[in-house]
Formats: C-alpha cells, sequence, structure tokens
C-alpha cells in the first residue's frame, strides 16, 4: 500500500514497530564505530518527544515479533563476535547507553553529525541526550 494511503492506526503501527526495530539496533549497549550510527540515538529521542515510546515499550507482542525478526534476518554481532540476543533486550535487559570507549566512539559520531548538519536544529547535547536514553531504557526494563 502506498504511504500515502495508509491510515492512521497503520502509521501509528510503523512508528512504534521503527521504535522498537531502533532500539533492538542499540540493544547491545555497545557502539561499533560506524559513521553516523548515532542517529538512532537522536531518532529515539525525537520518538520519545512525540509520545511513541511509552506505547511502544508496553507493546510487549509488537516488541517480541520484532525481536524475532531480528534475530532470524538481522542478526548483529557485538565487539567480542556474539551474536546480539534481541529477546533478552526485550525481556529487562535493554541496554541503550554504551560505556567506555563504545561511549567515547558514539559521541564523536555524534559531534560529526552535529557539525555536518544531518540532525535537526533542536538536536540536543550529547550528555542529555544518554540521560534520556537511559530513562527510556529503564522504562523498558521495568515492563521486562
Amino acid at each position: 500500500m502506498p504511504r500515502h494511503l495508509l491510515t492512521a492506526k497503520q502509521i501509528v503501527a510503523a512508528r512504534d514497530r521503527d521504535l522498537v526495530d531502533g532500539e533492538g539496533l542499540m540493544a547491545q549497549g555497545e557502539f561499533r564505530g560506524a559513521d553516523r550510527f548515532a542517529r538512532h540515538w537522536h531518532d529515539i529521542s525525537r520518538l520519545d518527544d512525540a509520545g511513541y515510546v511509552d506505547r511502544a515499550v508496553a507493546d510487549r507482542k509488537l516488541a517480541r515479533a520484532v525481536a524475532q525478526h531480528k534475530s532470524v534476518f538481522f542478526r548483529e554481532r557485538d565487539r567480542q563476535g556474539v551474536d546480539v540476543d534481541y529477546l533478552a533486550a526485550i525481556s529487562g535487559r535493554l541496554d541503550l547507553v554504551p560505556r567506555g570507549e563504545a561511549l567515547e566512539s558514539l559521541a564523536k559520531d555524534y559531534e560529526r553529525m552535529l557539525q555536518d548538519g544531518l540532525l535537526l536544529d533542536d538536536a540536543e547535547p550529547f550528555t542529555k541526550l544518554l540521560d534520556r536514553c537511559g530513562a527510556i531504557q529503564g522504562k523498558a526494563n521495568a515492563l521486562g
């Protein structure tokens, strides 16, 4: 169905799915250094601003469907080469805030994206962005 013919309910469901999918990309709590990957943290924050986060993290059926789909078709590995466990991420072990070297790499990537004008003018400072992602992580894990 062409995007312009989608119903409001379908658009909301697509946004919720995008949010859960984005969280899945970030679930490993590590940033492997890919260019422009920081956009996922920015997107999660913007989706929170738009009111999608609470509904999406509460939809456990959707989270399970996305996690199962990603586990089969879009498997990712962490820095140690271990498969990311998306089902664990939706079961109380979501980790959106990287640490150590991964955090430093993410901060540099976010700064480059800001400098290149790839994020909205109202993009928040990196520390605030991580605080918000930590709060979203807490909400999701409390439901897991």
